[in-house]
């Protein structure tokens, strides 16, 4: 044995000339003996080694090839996401069905049986709800003015009166209401109904055209029924004013007949029934188109009847101010000849 290897195995203690020394918790150095040279010799971990030293000693990953990245999505534009409000389509939807219906009327594409049906249901059966209606609404308009007339002196001119504010204003506007919550509504909610159940799919299939079928009927019924209506309310309106005024007031009924017959013009009597076939034509277009463009189930449904009834007493009134301003625009004489 050499004398270096002597050297090594020679016991020493731990403190002078340690073989194995135990630099740290986690490494080991080997060292050899004083008289010989110092050799690196790499570390050796019997630990886990610290984060930085397995930072130090170890070199990084080589990078993955990533994939190639998606070209970046166009910007949306302005109007990509934007759709119409409900209201403004309906609107719409409903003048294009006007139009439809006009050129049908036109050229005679009308479904005999369905207007006669539809006359019957529109004519007679909205009569009494309207005649009642007319006769209360009369009744309680005699008694805002009757007693402050008859105090001033102008019983005479009382007949006049109420037959100008019934002629013009109140026969038609009130036919009106009642024949769009009655029938306007029931429009409405049938074509809803068919619209969702597909039944309209149905009548193309077997080759009748829907505007044909079931809208043309319900605009010539409402816009041929309502001016018999109004007439009718008008003549039930100034015979119940006339018997209250004459019975709680003590205006005699023929007074007020003759003043009526001095005050009112054939054109007051014209443009009532003018005002009910705009009016009549508002109900059924609105109640038509609300109706077929119902979707949503019973829920739809019952959203476009309320709908339909709403727009459609706003459009009476609208249409009633601008049909009052073409009719009558300057100050008439009707009062003086019914004073008179």
């Amino acid at each position: 044995m050499s004398s270096a290897a002597a050297l090594l195995l020679r016991p020493t203690s731990a403190t002078t000339h340690p073989l194995l020394h135990q630099s740290s918790p986690k490494s080991y150095f080997l060292r050899l003996h004083p008289s010989r040279r110092r050799l690196p010799v790499p570390r050796l971990s019997l630990t886990p080694t610290t984060a930085s030293n397995s930072n130090s000693n170890s070199s990084p990953p080589p990078p993955s090839p990533s994939a190639p990245s998606p070209a970046p999505a166009a910007p949306p534009s302005l109007f990509s996401n934007w759709s119409p409000p409900r209201a403004i389509w309906r609107g719409l939807s409903a003048l294009l069905l006007a139009g439809q219906v006009f050129h049908r009327v036109l050229t005679g594409r009308v479904h005999r049986r369905n207007l006669l049906a539809q006359l019957r249901r529109v004519g007679p059966g909205s009569a009494g709800v309207a005649l009642l209606t007319a006769a209360f609404v009369g009744m309680a308009f005699t008694i805002q003015f009757v007693r402050e007339f008859t105090r001033l002196g102008l019983h005479r001119s009382v007949g006049g009166v109420l037959a100008l504010a019934l002629a013009r204003e109140l026969s038609p506007v009130v036919t009106a209401v009642v024949a769009a919550g009655r029938v306007g509504s029931a429009f409405a909610a049938e074509l809803g109904t068919m619209q969702v159940s597909e039944q309209t799919d149905t009548l193309r299939v077997l080759g009748a055209h829907p505007i044909d079928y079931l809208v043309v009927p319900r605009v010539l019924a409402c816009v041929l029924a309502l001016p018999v209506l109004t007439l009718i309310s008008f003549a039930l309106g100034l015979a119940s004013s006339a018997f209250l005024a004459d019975s709680v007031f003590g205006v005699s009924v023929s007074i007020i007949l003759e003043s009526a017959r001095r005050a009112l013009r054939p054109w007051d009597l014209i443009s009532s029934l003018l005002k009910s076939q705009v009016f009549g034509a508002i109900i059924a277009v609105v109640s038509c188109a609300w109706g077929v463009t119902t979707h949503g189930g019973a829920k739809g449904v019952g959203e476009s009847t309320t709908s339909a009834v709403v727009v459609s007493l706003v459009g009476i009134f609208v249409a009633d101010f601008a049909l009052s301003c073409l009719f009558f625009q300057g100050a008439g004489d009707s009062l003086k000849y019914a004073m008179g």
